[in-house]
């Protein structure tokens, strides 16, 4: 089983958002709910790419530490996990089940958040973005989780919150659910396999 973790498990997106927002607005542009539409799901290149087209970022590197320092102030105050998701990955971890996450979030960023909430015991694979060549949508992140897990992505499930992370899993050919977190409706998860509301141990199973 594959996680998906920023908006999936860890509720960090209205965060990241906030933080993109931010540095944005000192360079005078005012990101829109649909700037972030756009740029969800996937890593910090293409984001900066999407947003240095729209306003004098100058050099990437440079201006990633502007977002970050504000992102990583936001998770130490705010952070959450999503409940539905966060219970349904310890039922699992119960029963035994190999859990995986994928993002397009880099590898510590996704260590800490487990760890932080005592998951790190129960999730014995994470593939982050500096973890892969590519990133999402390619499947390269979920193939790699499921060799990790020493499994075949078609004996494996997904659960993702963007359509580019549903993209990926299902192009690595998992069965892919898709969770409603507000930000995307159900048509625009056509590539998933089941579309739900909140995630449980019944939902994220192949079985009908």
């Amino acid at each position: 089983m594959v996680f998906d973790c920023d908006g999936t498990l860890a509720d960090t997106e209205p965060l990241a958002d906030l933080a993109w927002r931010e540095a944005l607005a000192g360079l005078g542009y005012q990101a829109t709910d649909e700037d972030f539409r756009a740029v969800v799901g996937h890593p910090y290149p293409h984001t900066f790419e999407y947003f240095a087209r729209r306003a004098p970022l100058g050099d990437p590197e440079e201006f990633r530490p502007r977002v970050r320092t504000r992102f990583q102030r936001l998770l130490r105050d705010r952070l959450q996990l999503h409940a539905d998701a966060e219970s349904t990955l310890r039922e699992l971890a119960a029963h035994r089940v190999p859990l995986a996450i994928a993002s397009s979030s880099t590898h510590d960023h996704v260590a800490h958040i487990i760890e932080r909430f005592g998951l790190d015991d129960l999730v014995g694979v994470v593939i982050g973005a500096d973890d892969v060549e590519r990133h999402k949508p390619d499947p390269q992140p979920y193939v790699a989780a499921a060799s990790a897990l020493g499994v075949d992505p078609g004996d494996c499930a997904a659960v993702e919150d963007t359509p580019v992370g549903v993209d990926a899993a299902t192009a690595a050919g998992m069965f892919t659910v898709a969770v409603l977190r507000g930000s995307f409706g159900p048509d625009e998860f056509a590539a998933a396999h089941r579309v739900v509301e909140r995630v449980t141990v019944a939902s994220v199973s192949p079985a009908p």
